[in-house]
């Protein structure tokens, strides 16, 4: 028996008890005005039922609600039996409070209880019936009364009531109740649907986004390299960085669409918020446009555990959200704030606002007020926040502009959490040898791409088509500083390539790039493994593989002088 009927039953036998202590009342009063009826017994047979009443009270409030329906039930029965031998049988609707008993056990205990003291009840009164035939039932106690009988019949019918009424908002309750658990059912199933249905947009957008990012990888690449070499006169700059931006905007939205029923927390690390927001910021207005002025007040030491690439994305997501809602112009205000326990990022602006129907749907996937929006920025920014541990709200009235709060967990500085990070300046195109790297990449285009991003930065490059065809020169290898993979490939992917290597050069740098696929994070964790998301910016790529370079010929360096 669970808590809510154990409960139920407790409060209906209350009830019922208040109600029969009631009945007894009226009865013992009718009973004592009546002058035929002896004091003593009247006296007796009442306080009695006082009793026992208050016994089965007691049992109820130290939660025995089972052991006094029993008791009360056990002990109206004796004493109905006892009034039909002692007090003249049948007549005078003496047998007839059975049915009350009947009614009390059946609603605390149960139909088959009711059953089994129906059958024991008509028994006894069958033997009545045989005493009384027979002439050996005992001379009543005291004569036929009709204020008696009025008495009993009363008190049966009262009781009945009273029965049928606990019993009609019992059942009343116990519907209202399996309704809600029907609603909760059913909104647990659309949820799950809905779920379901994410996955699989997951799924299909995954296989697409692994090309678009190639695609995609392949045209940062060839405006970095146009950016070099490029005259810097004005009309071809504005056109590379209408390139960028236009590459910017579908990298995000690639990421929107990846992120549906994913997680990212492959690359999360201890960072300053201020930092990012602070640096994602100054972007913002060639994004924004020149009628949407930028604001920031950012807090210093807002250390949180979060991935960079998650923190930007959520501002860029915010930010354009906040762009369409400012069609006039307006501000956007970046606030960080940080307490003992939690860094909060406030992001608001001036735009129309939104109605509070808006506002309860403005998280779901797909749900866009916009003509030509996909619906998953806001989806995206509250999974992102989730993910990192934190919570999001909205507040906004029509006219009145946005207001988004973030709280994330506020943690320690990394030095002081054991995790620092190498402080190493950016590594730029550099002249002269920088070192010598395999690079796996089964699309032609993308393969080119990087290779020449590379040697343009000083390195040599091996490029091969797949894993299997790398791990065939790799096997007999000369001197390699790092090997650059792509994770999904025909016949051996990135992820197998770096597990073998793992076991026959455990200290070889390694570095994967995917747009569809994170490695684990248990591999991720050795100080020699690097992980790029596609499109890969040129700049980024060249500054990650010589920090990790760098971390490298350090370690040895010390190595060898330690064992020297």
């Amino acid at each position: 028996m669970d808590a809510s009927e154990a409960e139920r039953r407790a409060a209906l036998l209350y009830r019922l008890l208040r109600a029969i202590a009631l009945l007894a009342l009226i009865a013992g009063l009718t009973s004592l005005l009546n002058e035929q009826n002896n004091l003593l017994v009247t006296a007796g047979f009442y306080g009695a039922v006082v009793l026992w009443i208050g016994a089965a009270t007691w049992l109820v409030r130290r939660g025995r609600v089972l052991a006094a329906a029993w008791s009360i039930g056990v002990f109206f029965w004796l004493l109905i039996a006892l009034v039909t031998l002692l007090f003249g049988g049948l007549q005078g609707q003496n047998a007839s409070t059975f049915t009350g008993v009947v009614l009390l056990v059946g609603s605390i205990l149960g139909g088959s209880v009711a059953i089994l003291v129906a059958v024991a009840s008509s028994a006894w009164c069958a033997l009545i019936v045989y005493l009384e035939l027979n002439g050996h039932l005992p001379p009543p106690l005291v004569a036929y009364n009709p204020i008696n009988a009025w008495a009993a019949l009363v008190a049966t019918v009262l009781l009945t009531s009273v029965l049928l009424k606990e019993s009609h908002a019992s059942l009343r309750r116990a519907y209202e109740q399996a309704e809600k658990l029907a609603q909760e059912r059913d909104e647990a199933l659309r949820r799950s649907i809905q779920g379901q249905k994410m996955e699989i947009v997951g799924n299909l957008t995954s296989g697409i986004a692994h090309d678009f990012n190639n695609l995609l990888t392949i045209v940062s690449g060839a405006s970095s390299t146009l950016r070099r070499t490029v005259a810097s006169t004005l009309e071809p700059r504005e056109a590379l960085d209408d390139l960028d931006e236009a590459t910017n905007r579908a990298v995000l939205l690639i990421r929107q669409l990846l992120s549906l029923g994913r997680s990212n927390a492959a690359d999360i690390e201890i960072v300053n918020l201020s930092d990012v927001v602070g640096s994602l910021a100054k972007m913002l207005p060639r994004l924004l446009g020149p009628g949407i002025q930028v604001k920031t007040q950012l807090a210093e030491q807002s250390w949180v555990h979060a991935s960079r690439v998650a923190v930007q994305q959520i501002i860029l997501n915010l930010a354009v959200n906040a762009r369409d809602a400012m069609t006039r112009g307006g501000e956007f205000v970046l606030l960080i704030e940080t307490c003992d326990s939690e860094v909060q990022l406030t992001a608001s602006d001036s735009g129309v606002g939104m109605t509070k129907e808006v506002m309860e749907r403005i998280f779901e996937p797909f749900f866009t007020t916009k003509s030509a929006g996909t619906g998953l920025g806001l989806s995206t920014v509250r999974r992102l926040v989730l993910q990192l541990g934190g919570k999001i709200t909205v507040q906004s009235t029509q006219g009145s502009g946005s207001k988004f709060v973030l709280v994330l967990p506020r943690v320690g500085t990394p030095e002081a959490s054991g995790k620092s990070h190498e402080s190493l300046p950016p590594e730029h195109m550099a002249s002269g040898f920088q070192g010598r790297v395999v690079l796996v990449e089964d699309e032609p285009l993308v393969r080119k791409v990087t290779s020449r991003v590379l040697r343009e930065a000083g390195y040599e490059v091996l490029a091969f088509a797949d894993g299997e065809e790398a791990w065939g020169f790799l096997e007999h290898m000369g001197p390699i500083d790092c090997v650059l993979t792509d994770v999904s490939m025909p016949r051996l992917d990135g992820e197998e390539l770096a597990a073998r290597l793992g076991r026959t050069h455990p200290q070889l740098p390694i570095i994967m790039m995917s747009g569809n696929r994170e490695p684990h994070p248990e591999w991720l964790d050795q100080a020699t493994h690097r992980y790029l998301t596609k499109p890969v910016d040129a700049d980024l790529l060249v500054d990650t593989l010589g920090r990790l370079l760098r971390q490298q010929r350090t370690n040895e360096a010390v190595l060898n002088g330690t064992t020297s």
